[in-house]
């Protein structure tokens, strides 16, 4: 289960505001029946996560190392039906087995790998957002490490 409230006094002031609080539990099959059958690996993380957070709206706070004025959607068919394309695509790049779990900076889709592993992609580019959940929420949120690119299609530049 995440542990929300080790989490960065900044972190957690941004998920009160978006209306999560402790023993928060939404019915997670909203979200976990389309993937599954949508063919995405739903992993018991991604599960808590959606379970926790499914519907929330977090918006980042301060300025951090890069500019950051989107938030995070807790929604993980934001990313519609290429979702599946794109984790699979995660899955050739990464290894693993990636779940989107919402939506980000430039709408973005966020995956969630089975152990904990956050990233989002879009635009033809794969940014690593946390090698935990708690890093990737924290990043999304707070902007206070630099954003790193782990691919660019063919033809773009690593972004930033």
């Amino acid at each position: 289960m995440p542990e929300f409230g080790a989490m960065h006094a900044d972190v957690r002031g941004a998920l009160a505001a978006a209306g999560w609080r402790p023993g928060r539990r939404t019915d997670a099959a909203v979200w976990i029946d389309p993937l599954a059958v949508g063919g995405h690996p739903v992993s018991p993380l991604a599960r808590e996560v959606l379970a926790a957070l499914g519907g929330l709206v977090i918006e980042p706070v301060g300025g951090g190392r890069f500019v950051n004025p989107e938030p995070f959607n807790v929604d993980p068919l934001s990313a519609g039906s290429s979702g599946r394309k794109m984790g699979e695509e995660l899955e050739t790049l990464l290894g693993g087995s990636f779940c989107p779990v919402g939506e980000w900076l430039s709408y973005s889709t966020v995956f969630l790998e089975a152990g904990g592993r956050m990233v989002a992609c879009g635009l033809g580019w794969i940014w690593e957002l946390g090698a935990t959940f708690e890093e990737g929420l924290e990043l999304a949120v707070r902007a206070h490490r630099p954003l790193v690119c782990l691919h660019a299609d063919a033809g773009l530049g690593p972004w930033p």
